[in-house]
């Protein structure tokens, strides 16, 4: 289940590490925790397809709800079929997805945890968040670390274990946000969310300035249902030196033992969603956020034909027989 991510990224410059103590142990969680879903494979093409027992699919339902609130099939469910933009493609690699749309998404957006009918249309747990992955796959976010691409002078280092215990203590410990990590440093990416992380080290038997660190992280899993609802984690293993200057304060650090190659690749925090830049396939654009929103939050069934709650000010316009682009 490897995937691409294609997101906007903000770098940060964050501020080195206060002394530490040369035996102790750090911990951190994020509550609630990121949800769980598909990671929405583009050979497989769940999102216009749909899966056995699940049609129209998710893109489908969406177009037909947007055209009965504006008059006018978007054409998301077009877009995304399209190979063209690279979101469905037969053809792609296995690893290719939207598990950063959904990682973003799942740290970002309430889950979606009830189905919800609008205007006769039933959205399913898992057509929500499949279209909670799509407006997703762009957002701002802090990211740290350089992606490996496969190139001869790509670090297979990096994401360097002094950095990345950084990053636990600074936002999970801290509690300020889940992040995601590419968890493995080869070309493929794998992006999970980690919400918690466990810590232990001690010093070096003759060096009283290395400290020998153990760390286990839990990540949210994607291998469930698209209808699963709730946190399946993992928890990965990683082992490494953190070195300390006479002040105690960490200067730089190595991976050790099985972590020298298993070890993420970057980090990333979203930290808003962010518009699809102009001629760009970073998500499908036809997507209205607002609508998204009426589908994804709010109460079990909502129609708004017979003047519900919810009304569109194009719609309310064309009612009276004008056209919108025509005033605005």
């Amino acid at each position: 289940m490897k995937k691409l991510i294609l997101i906007v990224a903000l770098l940060v410059v964050t501020a080195p590490f206060a002394a530490i103590a040369n035996d102790g142990s750090a911990k951190g969680e994020i509550k609630p925790a990121p949800w769980s879903g598909d990671w929405w494979s583009r050979k497989k093409g769940f999102l216009v397809k749909g899966w056995p027992g699940h049609s129209p699919s998710p893109f489908e339902k969406y177009d037909a709800y947007a055209q009965s609130r504006t008059g006018k099939n978007p054409g998301t469910h077009a877009w995304e079929s399209d190979v063209r933009n690279h979101h469905y493609n037969p053809n792609a690699e296995s690893w290719e997805g939207h598990c950063n749309g959904w990682s973003a998404a799942s740290i970002l957006t309430p889950e979606p945890t009830i189905a919800r009918n609008r205007n006769g249309i039933e959205f399913k747990t898992a057509d929500q968040k499949g279209i909670l992955s799509e407006i997703y796959m762009n957002t701002y976010c802090n990211f740290y670390g350089n992606r490996n691409w496969g190139n001869s002078g790509d670090d297979p280092d990096d994401i360097y274990p002094d950095e990345f215990h950084r990053l636990l203590i600074n936002y999970l410990a801290s509690g300020k946000s889940a992040m995601i990590c590419d968890i493995e440093a080869g070309r493929m990416v794998w992006n999970f969310p980690i919400y918690k992380f466990e810590s232990t080290w001690t010093t070096g038997w003759f060096d009283d300035r290395k400290l020998k660190v153990t760390t286990t992280c839990w990540y949210v899993n994607d291998d469930v249902h698209p209808d699963y609802v709730g946190c399946k984690w993992f928890t990965v293993r990683y082992t490494y030196n953190l070195i300390l200057d006479q002040n105690n304060n960490i200067v730089s650090g190595e991976w050790t033992g099985e972590s020298r190659k298993n070890h993420p690749d970057f980090v990333w925090v979203p930290t808003s969603d962010a518009p699809n830049p102009q001629n760009s396939n970073l998500e499908n654009p036809r997507f209205d956020p607002k609508l998204v929103k009426e589908i994804c939050e709010g109460p079990a069934r909502q129609d708004t034909r017979s003047g519900g709650d919810v009304r569109n000010p194009d719609m309310l316009i064309m009612e009276a027989g004008l056209n919108p682009a025509d005033l605005f």
